[in-house]
């Protein structure tokens, strides 16, 4: 399938170099570079002309609500240092090409760096822009606002490196890219339903005065390979959601066996709001209760709550994420997800050899540890490393967890059961 320039909202990333003059006369990137790119080559990653490695790492579709919105989210890389390959250097630290093709009145003009992306001649970059030329004439108005942030530099609106000085342009400015090491740029558009999608873009580098373009995933308002309706799928498991409350509170509530279940709490150190154990209404109960040691009666009982919890985390985070989507690819024993949530519910009263019987603790099982299926970026906030709700690199946070074990001075509670004085039903 060709691409049609014409079809697409065309993103533009420009790459502005340090220690470079910026003059009057600047040679525009070539922004066709998309044309007769297809779908089945169409890059997530490229090594840009200037050696630097950009690379779409996140897409957040727009949620369904009005106030949805499609967030991108790109990481560039200055690589590591490599090593010259050839007679005059070989073996030497380097940075680019030429480095390695001379040294003192010694020639190589074969020679190369080894060092990812590398080019004949490599700057520091100074910023990093997303440019939009097309805006106004595409999927988005003139009046759409553009937000973001960068983990390097500032976030800024308005550059004319590459193109007109009116040009809308998204930029992380006064950038400082040690080698070896990254930032990102996150830029959101506010208020798209149904248009942005992952699909064509030129990516510019700007050295001197010339602007080159490659080509990349990012912003379009045709989606490249749209998934078959539904078949979209994120899914985490029990210990997953249950040591990750800062991810967790983001999509509750979840109802098993009748009871709806939350984070009601307060701010933690962690998580705003807070996901208490420790109540009948508790989320966290749901997901952390232990079978042998607080309803030996039923052990199968809790343990497919447990799973119908994570399983309904799972529904509920792949809905907010992909409209439409279902999960209608996972199948167990010749029946969907949402067949099998649908047969345990109605188990919730019976006991344990039925429950053990029915085949929904090893199909939800199944399901909570399947495999993301259905797109190619992993979205926001399960792409990274476990940043909490103050954007701290955390970890695991398991307190409350343990709490919901009812070790020690803790409640037994099990949800939708009597467990002593504890009443859950």
């Amino acid at each position: 399938m060709k691409i049609s320039r014409s079809r697409l909202f065309l993103a533009v990333a420009c790459l502005s170099l340090a220690a470079v003059p910026v003059l009057s006369q600047v040679t525009p990137p070539d922004l066709s570079v998309c044309d007769g790119v297809t779908c089945d080559n169409l890059p997530s990653s490229v090594c840009s002309a200037a050696g630097f490695k950009i690379t779409l790492t996140g897409f957040t579709e727009p949620s369904t609500n009005n106030n949805g919105s499609a967030t991108y989210t790109y990481q560039i890389c200055s690589p590591a240092a490599g090593v010259c390959n050839g007679a005059v250097r070989n073996g030497e630290s380097c940075l680019d090409n030429s480095f390695c093709q001379k040294k003192g009145q010694a020639e190589d003009l074969t020679a190369t760096c080894s060092r990812e992306c590398a080019t004949d001649s490599f700057r520091g970059l100074s910023h990093f822009d997303v440019a939009f030329p097309e805006l106004g004439a595409s999927c988005l108005s003139a009046t759409t606002l553009v937000t973001g942030s960068c983990t390097n530099g500032n976030f800024v609106l308005g550059d004319g490196s590459c193109f007109g000085a009116t040009s809308p342009v998204a930029k992380c400015d006064n950038t400082n890219l040690a080698t070896g090491s990254c930032f990102t740029m996150t830029v959101t558009f506010a208020g798209e339903l149904t248009g942005l999608g992952s699909g064509p873009m030129a990516v510019v580098d700007k050295e001197a005065t010339t602007c080159t373009a490659s080509c990349m995933a990012g912003p379009s308002c045709n989606r490249c390979n749209p998934p078959p309706p539904g078949q979209e799928c994120l899914t985490r498991t029990i210990g997953f959601w249950g040591n990750h409350p800062w991810i967790t509170n983001n999509y509750v509530p979840v109802t098993v066996c009748g009871k709806s279940l939350g984070c009601s709490g307060g701010i933690s150190t962690t998580s705003s709001p807070a996901c208490l154990a420790g109540t009948c209404d508790s989320v966290i109960e749901g997901l952390c209760s232990v079978p042998g040691s607080e309803l030996k009666s039923n052990t199968a009982y809790v343990s497919m709550v447990r799973q119908m919890t994570a399983a309904q985390l799972n529904l509920n985070a792949t809905a907010s994420h992909f409209i439409g989507a279902t999960c209608s690819a996972f199948t167990y024993g010749g029946k969907n997800i949402q067949q099998w949530i649908a047969d345990c519910e109605s188990l919730c009263g019976a006991d344990e050899a039925t429950i053990s019987a029915s085949g929904c603790i090893e199909a939800l099982d199944a399901f909570n540890n399947s495999e993301d299926t259905g797109f190619d970026v992993t979205p926001s906030p399960f792409d990274r490393p476990p940043v909490d709700d103050f954007g701290k690199i955390s970890g695991a946070d398991s307190k409350q967890c343990g709490k919901a074990q009812g070790n020690g001075k803790d409640p037994k509670l099990v949800i939708g059961m009597k467990v002593g004085s504890n009443d859950c039903r």
